[in-house]
């Protein structure tokens, strides 16, 4: 079993191994419309029934021997045992499992032994439980390297090798920092990824992945690997070119000439990213909108001064994660950690600074997605008129957006 940071790279290193034959068992965090999306057998979420029975029978257990009422584990704490559950009975080869928020004190440290663990780049984000400095962040994501494991990083700030070197001593594990850059490889074939979506961030998670990945084949079945060292089979490639992860740079035609990019960013760093992506695929002589939010301590200010100063969006909506106007009915998509008045609030924040401080035109508030929708259809869009929208800055945000256009099976079959 292992521990990878950031979703991405844990998608990219289950559908390696996935495509060299290996039956993976994959956990991730957060979901964007079904809580299932969270537990993958072999790349798909399990079945609703498979996660009913096993969460009675760990309910059941749990609540059978608890001597008070705070015994139970918190929601991310069960889904961790759930998943866990669920890969011990279906005897998956290898689990791939994405920590939590944080590292160190983070539930996922419940598996004691880990052979791999991977830490993927570090910056300010969540700082408010994990710290206010880069210091501070990666002694708690250094948090999850195991005694004996071997790590493996991309290039980081001084600071945060200083820390993740430091565990690593304490820990007796081995340290290998990847270099970035793709070239690094023989590819016997070359991955399409490379020609589309490549940037610095990109190349830093297929390089981390694909060594980790490496790593594990040749500890496991050396024999799925050419003799030539850095030559990279084309297994490896189909596995990086079928990767699939829901709502990262990814694009779903949802309407004649009318295409939604979806991307989770929600940090400076990774909303540059979805900008410059969203700038260079969409239709130059297209109407270009912005679909934002963004909840907690992530710095909504920053992003969107990022986005203005990158794309000329003729309108931006600002909406909470709510799919529709009237009460939700999915209970998976509710977030109980920022209620609706104060998404709402946020909501008004920054379409006042998208309008008087960045000078934007056209910027207004919506209850929920639907109304979004609702507004582009009569009112802002003639019928046929075609544009390009741009959703970001909160994976759940994504997550309402597909409920709310009803675009659930686009979950299951697009790829990266």
């Amino acid at each position: 079993m292992w521990l990878v940071l950031r979703g991405s790279t844990c998608a990219m290193v289950e559908s390696i191994l996935r495509f060299n034959g290996y039956r993976t068992g994959f956990f991730s965090s957060p979901h964007l419309v079904s809580v299932t999306e969270r537990i993958r057998l072999n790349g798909q979420p399990i079945e609703k029934e498979c996660f009913v029975n096993h969460f009675w029978k760990i309910y059941n257990q749990l609540f059978a021997t608890q001597q008070d009422n705070n015994d139970m584990p918190t929601y991310f704490g069960f889904l961790t045992i759930l998943a866990l559950d669920v890969f011990l009975a279906s005897k998956v080869d290898v689990a791939i499992i994405e920590v939590g928020i944080g590292g160190r004190y983070d539930c996922t440290n419940v598996i004691q032994k880990a052979p791999v663990v991977g830490i993927t780049s570090l910056g300010l984000e969540h700082t408010k439980l994990l710290g206010d400095t880069l210091e501070k962040i990666a002694w708690q994501k250094a948090g999850i390297i195991k005694n004996g494991s071997d790590v493996f990083t991309v290039e980081q700030p001084a600071e945060c090798n200083r820390e993740i070197e430091r565990e690593c001593l304490r820990k007796k594990a081995i340290l290998q920092i990847v270099p970035s850059s793709l070239e690094q490889f023989h590819w016997e074939e070359v991955p399409s990824m490379m020609m589309k979506h490549r940037n610095k961030s990109t190349e830093l998670n297929v390089s981390l992945a694909v060594r980790i990945a490496i790593h594990w084949i040749r500890n496991t079945r050396p024999s799925l690997l050419p003799p030539m060292k850095h030559m990279i089979p084309a297994k490896i490639v189909q596995g990086i070119d079928n990767c699939f992860w829901p709502g990262r740079l990814q694009v779903v035609q949802y309407a004649a000439q009318r295409t939604l990019f979806l991307d989770g960013a929600h940090t400076v760093d990774s909303i540059k990213v979805c900008a410059e992506w969203f700038k260079h695929n969409s239709h130059s002589q297209f109407k270009k909108l912005l679909l934002f939010n963004s909840t907690g301590d992530r710095d909504g200010f920053k992003m969107l001064s990022v986005l203005s100063q990158s794309v000329d969006f003729d309108e931006a909506f600002f909406t909470p994660n709510v799919a529709f106007t009237a009460s939700c009915s999915n209970i998976d998509a509710v977030n109980h950690n920022f209620p609706l008045e104060q998404q709402m609030q946020r909501c008004e924040l920054n379409r006042v600074f998208w309008t008087e401080q960045l000078k934007q035109r056209n910027g207004s508030v919506h209850v929920s997605v639907q109304s979004v929708f609702q507004y582009l259809q009569s009112g802002l869009l003639t019928s046929n008129e075609p544009c390009d929208i741009l959703v970001t800055g909160s994976i759940h945000l994504l997550g309402a957006t597909f409920s709310a256009l009803h675009l659930e099976k686009q979950l299951a079959n697009n790829k990266i």
